[in-house]
């Protein structure tokens, strides 16, 4: 319901933007044909509202109350420049619209409705802080406390650590804790018949509970309604996908990649000029896995010095990495760098969704510290997803294992799609493309 509200809001400030706009621009007799111009509005305003729905959910608009002001104020920036450019695509794709539509409505409109969105959205912000308070926030377990108190520092004013229960010891008062907090946030490292008394208490007061799912947990939440007779039960599936699905997904990987080959050749192009400009290769082929572990070859456009891991073996890109290069560095913001993987997609290696591919030095580590690591190998790996647009660049091992899990428990077509969309976000965040802290 909050979502729809939002939805509506924020369509009727950008519509009515538009409208105000053209009101003005007519009384100062800044329109050759206001007739004319008007009709071209009245051509695409459905357009403008499906491709706003599709920005704010690329973007996570609908999701307010957990972006700090200057995320706010930043992704309402991001899709006011989308949607400027959207409409003039959009006009010139229209026949009608094409040259009807002026210029000086849109970028007019542009500003208004960016200075308005964000006005109203931080103050649903402020009196949604000013109702509820400050949220009192008690962690029990140590392992994931670190993460939790680095999240909750990002929303200054609006979340204070209560308690922190890094012992489980029986004599603990969970009910007195409980009671006198707004959220729980539960570890992994927690019992579970620790888990199953906190969860049960957190309903007896009506208390908000986060937790870190382990991954049989997530398993059981992709889990479906079954019934065995008149005994109720729930299915779990087997973790892979259907030959059906596969096929589906192979149909769809090979029509995207002709799509977006076609859009990203002029900027591949440039992009491969300035790496031969750097000197050394082109070209940069690596060793990973994809599905059944089976090996294959990476392409993506060199972003290091030549023969980086020469000295070292095989490392784990760093932020502020010195073996990237200047022009690396670009690329690697700008996720150009991973273009040449459209050929992977073509052969088959890959997918445009699933795990990110993995080297085999790091996949034989990281299975025999998470013996469940080898189960994100039951799909072919991919060019972005869950992982990707979820998570950040330097997320731990064992945070992007959970995504693929769920991405691969959850799988749809529908999922992949909204994936692809949502990846176009990570294009304008710079934490997605940093490196693991070394």
């Amino acid at each position: 319901m909050k979502r729809t509200l939002y939805l509506i809001l924020d369509l009727l400030i950008i519509y009515g933007s538009i409208l105000l706009v053209y009101s003005l621009l007519f009384q100062l007799e800044m329109l050759d044909n206001f007739d004319r111009n008007f009709e071209a509005f009245q051509i695409i305003t459905p357009f403008i509202g499906i491709y706003y729905l599709i920005l704010m959910y690329i973007f996570g608009l609908y999701n307010i109350t957990r972006k700090t002001v200057n995320e706010l104020i930043y992704t309402v920036f991001l899709i006011s420049i989308l949607m400027a450019v959207g409409i003039m695509g959009i006009s010139f794709f229209v026949r009608e619209a094409a040259l009807a539509f002026p210029r000086s409505v849109i970028l007019l409109s542009t500003l208004l409705y960016f200075v308005l969105l964000s006005f109203w959205r931080l103050l649903v912000v402020f009196i949604s802080r000013k109702i509820h308070g400050i949220k009192k926030i008690t962690i029990i377990g140590d392992r994931d406390s670190k993460i939790f108190e680095m999240l909750m520092s990002q929303y200054p004013g609006h979340y204070k650590i209560e308690n922190r229960c890094a012992d489980f010891d029986v004599s603990i008062d969970f009910d007195a804790i409980i009671e006198g907090v707004d959220e729980i946030f539960i570890s992994t490292d927690i019992p579970q018949e620790m888990r199953r008394k906190i969860l049960a208490l957190s309903i007896k007061y009506k208390k908000e509970v986060f937790f870190v799912p382990e991954y049989y947990d997530l398993s059981i939440m992709a889990s479906t309604f079954d019934k065995t007779n008149d005994l109720p039960t729930y299915r779990i599936n087997r973790l892979e996908l259907s030959q059906e699905d596969e096929f589906v997904k192979r149909v769809v990987d090979i029509v995207l990649a002709c799509i977006v080959l076609i859009i990203v050749l002029p900027f591949a192009l440039i992009a491969a000029l300035l790496v031969k400009l750097d000197g050394g290769p082109v070209f940069y082929s690596q060793e990973r896995l994809t599905k059944n572990n089976k090996s294959f070859k990476v392409l993506k456009f060199r972003t290091m010095i030549p023969d980086a891991e020469k000295l070292s073996g095989p490392v784990l890109a760093g932020e502020d990495d010195p073996r990237i290069t200047k022009t690396g560095k670009l690329m690697r913001t700008i996720r150009i760098d991973e273009t040449p993987q459209l050929i992977n997609i073509f052969k088959g290696d890959m997918s445009f969704v699933g795990p990110r591919p993995e080297r085999p030095f790091f996949v034989e580590q990281f299975e025999q510290e998470i013996p469940e690591y080898h189960y994100r190998s039951v799909v072919k790996a991919g060019l972005t997803g869950l992982a990707q647009v979820e998570g950040k660049y330097n997320t731990t091992v064992e945070n992007k294992l959970r995504y693929d899990l769920i991405y691969i428990n959850n799988y749809s077509l529908w999922q992949d799609l909204l994936i692809i969309l949502r990846t176009i976000k990570i294009l304008f965040t710079k934490s997605s493309a940093e490196g693991v802290k070394l």
